[in-house]
């Protein structure tokens, strides 16, 4: 009995230190804000990573801006922007149909401690309209851990031009992850694309170099050789068990092939995963209504999560997918705590430039505090203001939840621990444990396989003297190990690479 204690006491301390992520976000309304000259900053954020990692950082919403302006959005480790997929571009149709949603993900491999990142904007290259825009949207950075040889994020920048991409699904990229445990894995493709008026063009975030209908992709199409270019954003969630999978952004001309079949894919593709734990750590539902939803009246709830949050904490809703509406009808499109929705950031405005071209991709973020106890999560769409339309709406989306429990995010590990070496690594027969600068304190060390079982132990008195420890390793089997330090202060967890 007291083995099984051990074996999970070990598992709960891998599991609450290296398998939690923490999260920042802030809300950005900003009206008639001048974006000429230099890039504007519009919100930012600061995580505190506990440790050596990776932070996903998106900033997604809708902006309103000037017919003849060309609007640049991206989220940032800097006051600026980059060319290519470290940005997406925006135009308004015209003075009435003026709203573009818009989703831009980059990833940054980070130092522990304070980290500040960026929603940026600016009016550049094309400036005939008056400069100025509105936009509401979100600025979410996402902690992950990094352990060598093991993975909770990747992501992967990219961008094609002039691609032919008409006649069967093009695989523009792929990313493959390393699970330690079985869980779940949340896989993003969004960015911008440039392609020619006439072509309809579906993008997806797959386990598969190709996609589905409904859900299984996103869609958009340019307005003309002009204006054209489109945010677009895709998300699909994989139960995966442990060991490798490789996901895809796919892009494929469909459907409508009337223009030059080729496109110019500026993307990211993030995987994101998340372990089995006891908890609802991340919630996916799909949301699909092929033949359409009356939204004239209130809010309509299009999905929804029901989430028991086991002590307090933080809550981050996803609502993304394509909506095609009905030209002359305004949608509002949210993901709330609420069946309901609120002004200016609190939703997604879209209205359709004409009976063919009515469709958007779209992506909306809110992060929401919790209590202990039952919380509900809601996808809500409505047709707002302008009624010319039919009142309907058909919707391919992906409505996720993320908790970030408080009492299981990981702290920075002990300031005394952070001098402490594990060497050879990777190792094949022994392994030496320096703990110089601790001489004269106590602690335990562990060494613990991946599902938290121990497999060496070790206690220290504060009258032991000695600066290090060495351990045969040669009996074990290859893969990840970890070294476990505890003392009052706290814990902290070494890789171990054995070969």
């Amino acid at each position: 009995m007291k083995k099984i204690y051990c074996i999970a006491f070990c598992l709960l301390g891998l599991l609450s230190s290296l398998f939690s992520q923490k999260v920042a976000h802030t809300g950005i309304s900003k009206t008639n804000i001048s974006l000429r000259g230099n890039a504007v900053v519009l919100g930012q954020v600061t995580i505190n990573a506990p440790s050596a990692g990776k932070v996903i950082l998106r900033f997604d919403g809708h902006c309103l801006s000037s017919e003849g302006d060309r609007i640049v959005l991206a989220a940032s480790q800097t006051t600026n922007w980059g060319p290519n997929d470290e940005c997406v571009e925006l135009e308004a149709a015209n003075v009435d149909v003026n709203s573009n949603a818009f989703s831009h993900t980059r990833a940054y491999d980070v130092p522990a401690g304070d980290q500040t990142f960026y929603a940026v904007a600016q009016n550049f290259f094309e400036m005939d309209g008056s400069g100025t825009a509105s936009i509401y949207g979100s600025l979410t950075a996402e902690w992950f851990p990094e352990i060598h040889g093991k993975a909770f994020a990747r992501h992967k920048g990219f961008f094609y031009e002039n691609i032919p991409v008409e006649g069967a699904p093009t695989a523009f990229n792929s990313l493959t992850i390393d699970a330690p445990v079985s869980g779940k894995v949340l896989v993003r493709f969004d960015g911008k694309c440039v392609s020619s008026y006439g072509d309809l063009m579906f993008f997806a975030a797959s386990n598969t170099p190709t996609w589905s209908d409904y859900d299984g992709s996103t869609s958009n199409e340019v307005i003309d050789n002009d204006l054209n270019r489109f945010s677009f954003s895709h998300a699909r969630m994989y139960n995966v068990a442990a060991g490798s999978h490789t996901f895809y952004a796919v892009v494929e001309n469909f459907y409508e092939v009337y223009g030059n079949g080729f496109a110019s894919v500026y993307g990211s593709l993030t995987v994101q995963f998340y372990p089995e734990t006891e908890g609802q750590t991340l919630t996916f539902q799909p949301v699909t209504t092929p033949f359409g939803v009356n939204i004239e009246g209130p809010p309509v709830t299009v999905g929804q999560i029901s989430l028991n949050a086991p002590v307090e904490g933080k809550v981050e809703i996803n609502f993304v997918g394509t909506c095609i509406g009905s030209n002359g009808d305004q949608l509002r499109l949210a993901a709330s705590n609420t069946p309901n929705w609120g002004p200016e950031d609190n939703n997604i405005t879209f209205e359709p430039y004409s009976s063919d071209l009515n469709r958007m991709s779209f992506s909306h973020t809110r992060v929401y505090d919790v209590a202990a106890g039952n919380h509900d999560f809601y996808a809500v769409v409505q047709n707002y203001e302008e009624f010319e339309g039919s009142g309907l709406a058909v919707i391919y989306a992906s409505f996720t939840a993320k908790y970030f429990p408080e009492g299981m995010i990981a702290v920075q590990e002990p300031e005394a621990f952070r001098s402490v070496k594990v060497w050879p690594n990777p190792a094949s027969d022994f392994v030496h444990v320096e703990f110089a600068e601790l001489s004269g304190e106590a602690f335990s060390l562990a060494l613990c396989d991946q599902n938290g079982r121990i497999l060496k132990t070790f206690e220290k008195s504060a009258l032991d003297f000695s600066q290090q420890l060495k351990w045969e390793v040669s009996g074990l089997p290859a893969g990840t190990y970890f070294v476990k330090f505890t003392n009052t202060s706290g814990t902290a967890l070494r890789p171990l690479i054995h070969r």
